[in-house]
């Protein structure tokens, strides 16, 4: 099911928290929603999933009419009933989404195998882990098989371990499921994103497909030399910045491109052997700490 968004904008007490939001999700595409805290991420994620109504703005979901029905959610923080056992809660949730009775028990069995909740089926909700909480609430969500799911910092609480089985478990289900999902793990983002949409005091300043942000040309190279350097690179008048990663490397940007001559130049004149300069690769996190800055 494919998302379209326009125009959102949201205030409370007199307080912007979304201006003028737009954008377009494919269906089948896994989106990341990444902003730093207070940016509008989980006011977003509710509006998008009928909790909040927007003060202004349209939402539309293709070729659907009883778009709730389609769309899972996992909140930050899931609710339970702690006295219930894991498999007694989906069964419960299953009649209040109304799935056929005859389907049920074999749609619970296999959510469960699929978030590795099975051998726990069994166990009281109030003896489980925060790691194992959040697989029951992605079971949840996934147990009426929608189209679209949306997930507000899923990972935030988990342990590495634990982190790492459920972003496993985002990539098995992405190929038949749209995903969109707010996180501030932005190494996560960047291993199973399609998209990324970054958010920053309720706008969106940027938009696309991850590979073109990462693929974007890097301003920043890494200098390394055989002996230390003689005195503080930042006092060059060719360098823009640096940040020294060691005695003898550092991390360097310049001011334009007939820089790289003058650095050259400086290292002949100070009798210094260049061991490796080359461009550094962009990674997520450099994308976005450049577009917060702007």
């Amino acid at each position: 099911m494919s998302i379209y968004v326009k125009n959102i904008t949201k205030s409370f007490q007199n307080r912007n928290v979304l201006q003028d939001v737009s954008f377009k999700i494919e269906k089948g595409r896994c989106v990341a929603l990444i902003g730093p805290n207070g940016a509008g991420k989980t006011t977003l994620l509710n509006i998008l999933v009928g909790l909040l109504d927007s003060d202004q703005g349209e939402i539309s979901y293709q070729k659907t009419k009883d778009w709730k029905k389609e769309i899972g959610f996992l909140p930050q923080i899931p609710s339970f009933y702690n006295w219930m056992t894991a498999k007694e809660f989906l069964l419960f949730m299953g009649k209040v989404s109304q799935i056929d009775t005859l389907q049920l028990k074999s749609k619970v069995a296999d959510v469960l195998e699929s978030t590795g909740l099975t051998d726990d089926r069994n166990r009281k909700i109030q003896g489980f882990s925060g790691g194992m909480k959040q697989r029951l609430g992605l079971a949840q969500a996934l147990l009426h098989e929608p189209s679209l799911l949306f997930l507000d910092e899923p990972v935030s609480a988990l342990d590495p371990v634990g982190r790492r089985d459920f972003m496993n478990i985002l990539s098995s289900i992405k190929e038949k499921t749209t995903i969109v999902y707010s996180t501030h793990i932005l190494h996560d983002a960047e291993e199973i994103s399609d998209n990324v949409l970054f958010l920053k005091q309720g706008s969106i300043i940027a938009q696309g497909m991850l590979e073109q942000f990462i693929s974007q040309t890097s301003k920043t190279y890494t200098l390394k030399i055989s002996n230390d350097f003689p005195y503080d690179l930042s006092t060059c008048s060719f360098i823009k910045s640096v940040k020294m990663l060691d005695a003898k490397s550092a991390s360097l940007t310049f001011q334009n491109e007939g820089s790289k001559e003058e650095l050259l130049q400086w290292c002949l004149i100070h009798h210094l052997d260049i061991i490796e300069f080359k461009k550094e690769k962009l990674t997520l996190e450099s994308v976005f700490m450049e577009e917060v800055k702007k």
